[in-house]
């Protein structure tokens, strides 16, 4: 009984950090994504704007990450009698699905763009700026994420952190390409950028 107590304790504790870091990421992730979008339609950059909306998508799996360690969290039941552990690696394979859907929405956007060079954009110098600032934020996700993961040795939270970083990553991609295309004036970068996010 003292151990299944000590047991309990512990998945409550692993529940707790696994909230706090969601719900961190959720509001770094809301922010982001709004100032991304809005800064892209402003500086006319198509690679920050689907930047921005693949950072919206992840307020979706964030939400997949609470719900799922709440659920796995619960105790054992006559119908789950090993407990609901399972239920964290579903939600696993639902993030890399909608990772999937979300690329190939903006790749299939990119894609029109540059067969009709009339929709490409030319991009200004605070799409760098922001998609700088959301290299910076994203990688920050990464290394705190992941770190408490580690910590509470959380599948879920580790495969969240390595989204996080994927984040980062396509960010630097959009940073190059919007860069690139501000600096030699060449719309279809952006657009190839934005291709790099799929």
């Amino acid at each position: 009984r003292g151990s299944s107590l000590k047991q309990n304790e512990k998945k409550d504790l692993r529940y707790r950090a696994v909230q706090k870091v969601t719900l961190v990421g959720v509001v770094v992730n809301i922010v982001l994504a709004l100032a991304q979008i809005i800064g892209g339609f402003i500086a006319q950059s198509q690679a920050l704007i689907a930047d921005g909306f693949h950072t919206l998508s992840d307020l979706i799996t964030d939400f997949v990450v609470l719900v799922a360690a709440k659920l796995a969290n619960k105790a054992p039941d006559e119908d789950h009698p090993y407990g609901h552990e399972r239920i964290e690696t579903i939600a696993t394979v639902i993030l890399g699905l909608a990772l999937g859907g979300v690329g190939i929405g903006i790749a299939l956007s990119a894609v029109d763009r540059l067969q009709n060079p009339e929709k490409l954009l030319q991009p200004g110098l605070l799409a760098v700026l922001l998609a700088i600032m959301a290299i910076v934020f994203k990688e920050g996700l990464y290394r705190y994420t992941h770190s408490v993961g580690k910590k509470v040795n959380s599948s879920l939270l580790k495969a969240n952190a390595m989204h996080h970083r994927s984040d980062a990553v396509s960010s630097v991609m959009v940073a190059i390409g919007v860069g690139a295309s501000v600096l030699f004036s060449i719309p279809w970068l952006d657009a190839l950028a934005a291709m790099a996010v799929a």
